[in-house]
């Protein structure tokens, strides 16, 4: 096992897009890093007592870069993580960012948690076997797209969030409260699996996929109030 410690300046707000072929990606927006996009990388091995040599020698075939790309309307912290070993299944990443403020996100791993907190903007995240959380303090009126299979999704966002909402399980259930705004439900599809509505007069889409768990929707005053259970949004 490995820790890999980054640190990247940044000046005001930036997207974060994070990519890996295995493990959890974590990213934390509000947090007060003195201007930087502070990145902790959790590396280990998972060969075995019988190969611990083997596998403290593989640390070396994985790999973790970071840049800090400009060009579009914010910077965009850039993160990959990738491994050359033989046997895939022995390597993972466990990757937490942490930076003052996060616009939009984009999170691509597999067998894998990825929790967004504090966003401002849209957020697109893929991965399976692990839980998505996107939770923020703020109104979302960019595209949201989570697809995930094997553990739930839950998103809790602010009262004035907005947009048309594509929900659907298999296998799943569907859940979601949204405590102020015009809600509009009223449509021949919804079941318990399966949420077709709208939330103001926004156009962009909330599009949320799961297979064998469900997904939880809350549009709250107090998103990032919670406990650490979500059986209910």
């Amino acid at each position: 096992r490995e820790e890999r410690l980054y640190a990247l300046p940044v000046d005001g707000g930036i997207e974060v897009d994070g990519e890996t072929f295995s493990g959890d990606v974590v990213i934390r927006g509000g947090r007060p890093t003195g201007g930087q996009a502070l990145m902790t990388i959790d590396v280990p091995a998972r060969h075995g007592h019988d190969r611990k040599d083997e596998g403290e020698a593989s640390l070396r075939e994985v790999e973790v870069r970071a840049e800090i790309v400009r060009g579009g309307d914010v910077p965009r912290l850039v993160l990959r993580g990738t491994t050359s070993h033989d046997e895939l299944v022995l390597h993972r990443t466990e990757i937490d960012i942490e930076v003052p403020e996060v616009r939009r996100v984009r999170g691509r791993t597999r067998e894998g948690k990825v929790q967004v907190y504090e966003n401002r903007g849209g957020c697109d995240v893929v991965t399976t076997d692990g839980e998505v959380r996107m939770f923020t303090p703020w109104a979302i009126s960019e595209d949201v797209t989570i697809v995930n299979r094997g553990a739930d999704i839950v998103v809790r966002a602010l009262n004035g969030t907005c947009g048309t909402f594509d929900v659907e399980c298999v296998n799943g259930r569907v859940a979601a409260r949204v405590e102020s705004g015009d809600w509009r439900v009223l449509d021949r599809r919804n079941d318990h699996d399966t949420l077709h509505a709208r939330l103001g007069n926004c156009t962009n889409r909330f599009l949320l996929r799961n297979v064998d768990a469900a997904v939880l929707v809350s549009v709250v005053d107090d998103p990032m109030e919670y406990g650490s259970l979500f059986n209910h949004p």
